[in-house]
Formats: C-alpha cells, sequence, structure tokens
C-alpha cells in the first residue's frame, strides 16, 4: 500500500503540474512528501498560495490518503541553508588576506562561530568582518584567542 501510495502522489504532482495560473509549471520537486498511516506530509517552498492549493489537490485526489498536513511556505525567497552559509564563510575567509588559514568557521543555525589562534588583533577582526555580512547570518560568535606573545619573540 505504502509503495502504491507513494507513486501516486507523487504522480499526482507531476501530473498536476502545478500550475499558478500565469501558463507556466513550477517544480513539484521543491516539495518534500512523507508518508505515514494514509497521511500524506507536504514540506517545502512554492511561490505562490494557488501552488500550495493545488499540490494539496492533488495529493487528496489520491485513493488512500486520508488526511493531509500542508505545511507549504509560500514565497520566492528561500532561506538560506547554514550548508549555503558556511560554503561563503569559507571562501570569504579564504580570500582575506588578513586571516590565516587556521581561522575556522562552524555555522549552526544561522550563527557563525569562529575559532582559531591568531598573531595579532586585527586579524581577529578581520576574520569576524569577513563572515558577519553573510546573506542569512544571524550573529558571529569569535572565539578567536590571541597568541601569547612570547610564542612569537625572535630568539636573540
Amino acid at each position: 500500500m505504502v509503495n502504491s501510495l507513494t507513486g501516486g502522489v507523487l504522480d499526482a504532482l507531476r501530473d498536476a503540474g502545478l500550475d499558478d495560473g500565469s501558463g507556466e509549471q513550477t517544480g513539484w520537486s521543491d516539495i518534500a512528501v512523507a508518508f505515514e498511516d494514509g497521511m500524506v506530509a507536504l514540506t517545502g517552498r512554492v511561490e505562490s498560495e494557488a501552488l500550495r492549493a493545488a499540490a494539496e489537490r492533488a495529493v487528496k485526489s489520491v485513493h488512500g490518503v486520508r488526511t493531509v498536513a500542508n505545511d507549504l511556505i509560500v514565497g520566492a525567497c528561500p532561506r538560506r541553508t547554514d550548508t549555503d552559509i558556511a560554503r561563503e564563510a569559507l571562501h570569504r575567509l579564504r580570500n582575506n588576506v588578513a586571516v590565516p588559514e587556521d581561522v575556522q568557521a562552524v555555522v549552526t543555525d544561522g550563527f557563525i562561530t569562529l575559532d582559531g589562534i591568531v598573531r595579532w588583533p586585527h586579524q581577529r577582526e578581520a576574520a569576524e568582518s569577513a563572515v558577519k555580512y553573510i546573506h542569512g547570518v544571524k550573529g558571529v560568535v569569535n572565539e578567536i584567542t590571541l597568541a601569547p606573545a612570547a610564542r612569537y619573540r625572535r630568539a636573540g
């Protein structure tokens, strides 16, 4: 039953074409579908309320579907994922000559945590400045520490 329900729902979404009235079809692949005992959950993003309703109608038409959880979000601008933010942070840190290579960034729920050891305060500030204005970043925690001065003294 699950395999026929899965195929039926996916076929219904494909067949519906999710036409928003403009004559253009949106990609049904932007919609994630989960199944559980006659319940279908729709998640993802669509461009209009009409597309959201079309997806729901298509799923409701499938034999065996008893309930639909329509968690589709309407809006064209998707939230940036942590992976997207991390990729851009890597690019910005790597291309900033003031930031040493051993500075690392971890992205969790849109927050960037910087860590590592640098020699100069301006390097610490440069790392934070490089990432704090990335689209989707909610905040930056700068845990970069300064190396002890003795570590860099010349042997005399």
